[in-house]
Formats: C-alpha cells, structure tokens, sequence
C-alpha cells in the first residue's frame, strides 16, 4: 500500500527523519576522533578510533591506518596502516584506494606491486576522486606500472582539471606547449597555466615537471607564442621560486615534455643579468602584489 502525503509540512518532517536515519548513529564520535587527531591529541584519538573499528566504522578504519603510516600516537608501521587501510578500501571508499596503492607503489608495509598500485588508483578514479585521477594519470605519463601512454594520462588530466586541480591544468598546458597527442597551441597552453598559476600549485613537490608559475615565466622570456616581456617572466620566476620550485627537474621530466633543466632560482638570477635596475624593481613589485585569484572564462553564446 502507497501512502501519499498531501500536507507539505509532514513530508518535509518525514524527508528530515530519512536523512537522520542515515547518518551513523557514531557521527559525532567519528568528528570528535577527526579534531583530536588535526589537535594532537593522539590518545584520545586513538581511543575513539578504536572505539569506532570495533562497530566496523569504514572512515575510523582508513583514519587508524593514517596514524599508523604516519607514526602519529603509535609506532609507525606501514604493515599495520596498510591492513587497515585495506579493510576500508575493500569496502569501496575511495580515499583509501588512493592510499593503498600509494603504499603498493612506493612498497610500504607490502612488497612494491607498481601494476597493484594501478588497479587501486583506477578503482578511488573511477570514483570520481581528484587525487586518484592525478595519480592515475601519472602511471601512464610515466609509465608506472603501465606501459606509458600521454593520451591516456591526458583523459585522466582531463577529469581531474574539471575538478579544478591546478596540477592537471599545468600538464595539460604542457601537451599544449609541446603538442603532445594535441595540436601545439602556444595560446592554449598559456591558457591552460594561468588557470593553473591564479591558485596556489597543489603539487610544489613534484619535481618531474615544473610549475604553472615557471611555465608562464618561461614562455615571457622566450617571447613563445607571445611578445617577449622580462618584467612578467621576472615576476612569475619569482613566483616559482616561492612557491618552491627551487629544484632541478628529473630526467624523465626533461626526456619526456621537455622540461627545462634550470631551476627558478637560476632562470631569475640569468634574467636579472639581462634587465635594468628599474625592469626589476618592478617586476619584484609585481610579484609582492600578486594573490590567488581565479581567471573567469565568458563563452559566447551560440547562435
């Protein structure tokens, strides 16, 4: 039997008690374990934790696991943060995908399974998780545990870059740059960078390929697909070194997209060489006045 509710305000009140409904019954405690662990109060988090795997609570498992990888309230132990870690992924959720193929990657806790490592990440991707996407795309730009293929990484970059990750948006102005698997396009990919470079770069660490900061610093000093400017590529080599691109590049960086082999620091001391006192104060004021800030695309509309 169907029964139907006619008075709006009872079946907003039934629609309020479904939502509760689901929400587990240990939400709060999972919160509570989640702020002393951002606090450093690993025992009480700890506590909690263990609390909560006792009642087969999926975030509680991958949380425990954290812990343990990391060493925070307990010897670290990547063969226990893996097991943990495990069970949640087992179970479907996406962030402890992503985490156990980082551990079958780099061989922690478990012996180094590359091909592992990509049937976790595929798994957390096909998800729709931002980090796995990246991840993804980067066993088939590198080659990891895959045979490489730019094209397929670049669908990956693709997914990722519609979430807004800057990472992605800098590699695909790479393929733009270099034509790599799509027409060489110099406008495109500046495009693609300065999406990338009005956010703070969420990967600074990440040496195989350089910042969107140093990209656009390196198309202005060359005079690439626009005229040549010393003052902005000044400025946005300025960026890159703080924001820390301040290392070489790795050797399949260069051999695969060509990465340039100076570092920020070098690229800015070589420009200076070649500017007025007066080019580089200015550039220097630029680049202590620039902040984050999102770049608004308006598409025409179609007739």
């Amino acid at each position: 039997m169907v029964v139907v509710l006619r008075n709006p305000f009872i079946w907003f009140a039934v629609i309020l008690w479904a939502v509760a409904s689901a929400l587990p019954a240990n939400a709060g405690q999972f919160e509570d374990a989640e702020a002393a662990l951002n606090s450093g109060d690993y025992t009480t988090a700890l506590r909690l934790l263990e609390s909560l795997v006792e009642q087969d609570n999926t975030y509680a498992e991958r949380l425990l696991g954290i812990m343990y990888i990391k060493g925070r309230g307990v010897s670290q132990d990547y063969a226990m943060g893996m097991r943990w870690m495990r069970i949640a992924a087992d179970k479907g959720l996406a962030d402890a995908q992503n985490e156990v193929a980082i551990l079958y990657q780099r061989g922690w806790g478990v012996e180094r399974n590359e091909a592992e490592a990509v049937k976790w990440f595929r798994l957390a991707a096909d998800q729709g998780l931002l980090l796995a996407q990246n991840n993804l795309a980067d066993t088939y730009a590198l080659g990891l545990g895959v045979p490489q293929d730019f094209r397929e990484a670049l669908k990956w970059y693709r997914l990722a870059a519609d979430q807004s990750s800057s990472y992605a948006e800098n590699v695909i102005g790479i393929a733009f740059e270099q034509g790599l698997y799509v027409a060489q396009d110099y406008a495109e990919a500046f495009r693609w960078y300065r999406r990338a470079a009005n956010k703070i770069y969420e990967r600074p660490g990440n040496t195989w390929i350089h910042s969107p900061q140093y990209n656009i610093g390196a198309m202005y000093a060359s005079g690439r697909g626009m005229a040549q400017d010393y003052v902005q590529a000044l400025m946005w080599f300025t960026l890159a070194a703080a924001f820390g691109d301040t290392k070489p590049p790795g050797p399949i960086g260069i051999k695969l997209v060509n990465t340039p082999k100076y570092t920020a620091l070098e690229q800015r001391d070589r420009l200076k060489a070649l500017m007025t006192s007066a080019q580089i104060a200015e550039a220097e004021k630029l680049a202590r006045e620039w902040g984050p800030h999102p770049i608004i695309t308006i598409e025409p509309r179609a007739k």
